[in-house]
């Protein structure tokens, strides 16, 4: 296991500029944050999957921190599906930006987002940085 940021997490496009293919850690779920003590019944339960990829197409591959003024937030983005991988370690989501929720900035951080994941130079992961 490595401690560096975004290690064994990946992005890939879809045919569709809305949807993208997202593997990361398993995160826990309510119900399991709620019986580890992590969280009350009646906090709000936040999403980690959403928050892992957003973070990750912020400071990853676009290298700016993850501020309220980035043009995609936490309700903008649904996760539509998921699938285990391998012995469960990981998860691929099928995650949408809701696309009547984009303001103009949020249309071209979309466009740029699609242009380097359809890079050959993107193999699904940031490199690693020293």
């Amino acid at each position: 296991m490595s401690n560096k940021p975004f290690h064994r997490i990946y992005l890939q496009p879809t045919q569709s500029r809305f949807f993208f293919s997202f593997v990361t850690y398993t995160p826990q779920t309510r119900e399991q944050m709620i019986c580890s003590g992590d969280l009350q019944d009646c906090e709000e339960y936040i999403n980690q999957v959403v928050c892992d990829f957003l973070l990750f197409i912020a400071e990853g591959i676009l290298d700016v921190r993850f501020t309220s003024d980035f043009p995609i937030q936490y309700d903008d983005v649904m996760i539509i599906c998921s699938r285990q991988r391998g012995r469960g370690v990981q998860h691929e989501y099928l995650l949408g930006i809701q696309s009547d929720r984009l303001t103009d900035s949020g249309w071209r951080l979309l466009d740029l987002l699609k242009n380097l994941l359809s890079s050959p130079l993107w193999n699904g992961s940031v490199k690693q940085r020293d």
